[in-house]
């Protein structure tokens, strides 16, 4: 059997219709084309794969699509659906004591129509789920009433499982670009990365000669000491022993 509870009644009414209709707005001007797609800027790609803390894997590839052309200049760097890939780096699923799961991921290079390939890297490297601060609030009030009126709540809070990050197909993920495509005087497109960082032991290249602060001082080649091996000196012969005859005691 089954029973229906009343939670309220009241009446619908529509809203009036205006005596004329509303005016719509007007399109927006088409912006003109650009001839840069600067450095770090953002592309959107789509999920063609899941990507889960609990069932992906370290060493993954997971496709997924370009959404919107790359345009510059008005020639088409890259159409919509431009294929791409993400490689897994590394996977923890959530556990115990109330622990999340993560997953790494790497943006592989983009590979253009022409063969040329475009940088990419991931803006959020690690993905696992983010919790706001109102459930934030709302689990620790629900703690604080859980070990007071709830018996051995502390061994249930032990016990209690993390979520999982999963991301569905058809999901957006963001990239941000490496180099910067730009539209040269003779129509041609260039893909131009920045110039490597110097490693920590090497000194950058200056692009206008040095000079020294100072006059360096002059260096000279050290003095080698001269040891001296004395002479070897003989030893005295022994004396022969005597032959006289002793002297008699009286």
């Amino acid at each position: 059997m089954f029973a229906a509870v009343a939670i309220g009644a009241g009446s619908v009414g529509a809203y009036p219709m205006p005596l004329k209709p509303m005016p719509r707005p007007s399109p927006s001007p088409t912006a003109p084309p650009v001839n840069v797609l600067p450095f770090d800027s953002t592309l959107l790609f789509i999920l063609d794969d899941p990507i889960a803390s609990n069932s992906s894997r370290a060493g993954q590839i997971v496709r997924v699509h370009l959404k919107s052309p790359i345009v510059v200049s008005g020639k088409t760097v890259a159409p919509a659906g431009t294929p791409g890939q993400i490689r897994i780096v590394a996977v923890s699923g959530s556990d115990i004591e109330d622990k999340y799961g993560f997953v790494d991921i790497f943006f592989e290079a983009l590979t253009l129509p022409d063969g040329r390939v475009l940088p990419l890297r991931a803006p959020v490297a690690r993905l696992e789920p983010r919790d706001s601060a109102g459930h934030e609030s709302t689990v620790e009030a629900e703690d604080t009433a859980g070990d007071i009126f709830v018996p051995y709540y502390t061994l249930w809070q032990i016990f209690r499982r993390g979520k999982n990050f999963v991301l569905s197909p058809g999901s957006e993920l963001p990239a941000r670009t490496e180099a910067t495509i730009t539209s040269q005087a003779n129509g041609t497109i260039a893909i131009v990365t920045p110039r490597p960082l110097p490693q920590g032991s090497e000194v950058p290249d200056a692009t206008f000669p040095l000079s020294p602060l100072a006059t360096p001082l002059p260096t000279y080649a050290p003095i080698p000491k001269v040891r001296q091996t004395p002479s070897p000196t003989p030893w005295p012969s022994p004396s022969p022993p005597s032959t006289a005859a002793p002297t008699p005691t009286p």
